[in-house]
């Protein structure tokens, strides 16, 4: 019965640290090409304008902007592109706010700077900052 009870309190254990584990943050990492169709790319300035007036509106709490240079086949030409791309990675709790806020980011860049597309990946982590000890 002991061997039982302790078996059903270690299931117990592991099925509450697969829980909390599924409810760890999300990593979403939006991909912002810089290059304008009609000619010329977004300028620092510009950036730093949508940056400061757009994403820190929906993210106050923080988010990471990191240049990138990204690459992509042109399926007309068959010609590989090289493209300067901001990357901005926000983490965060799943929610439907936060998706739509992210959305909103997306086609707010697609407008303003005439893009065909802004690439978005999501993907489950744990976090946990780590202090000075003290």
């Amino acid at each position: 019965m002991m061997m039982k009870q302790a078996n059903q309190q270690m299931w117990a254990l592991f099925f509450c640290l697969i829980i909390s584990s599924c409810a760890t943050y999300q990593r979403s990492d939006l991909y912002f090409g810089r290059d304008i169709p009609d000619g010329g790319q977004v300028s620092d300035q510009q950036w730093k304008n949508f940056s400061d007036s757009v994403i820190s509106h929906y993210f106050p709490e923080g988010y990471t902007e990191w240049n990138a240079e990204g690459r992509w086949k042109d399926t007309q030409t068959k010609k590989t592109i090289t493209e300067p791309t901001k990357v901005v990675t926000f983490f965060g709790k799943t929610s439907k706010q936060r998706d739509a806020a992210l959305d909103s980011i997306t086609q707010q860049y697609l407008k303003r700077f005439k893009q065909q597309s802004v690439l978005r990946t999501d993907s489950k982590c744990s976090l946990r900052f780590i202090s000075a000890n003290k």
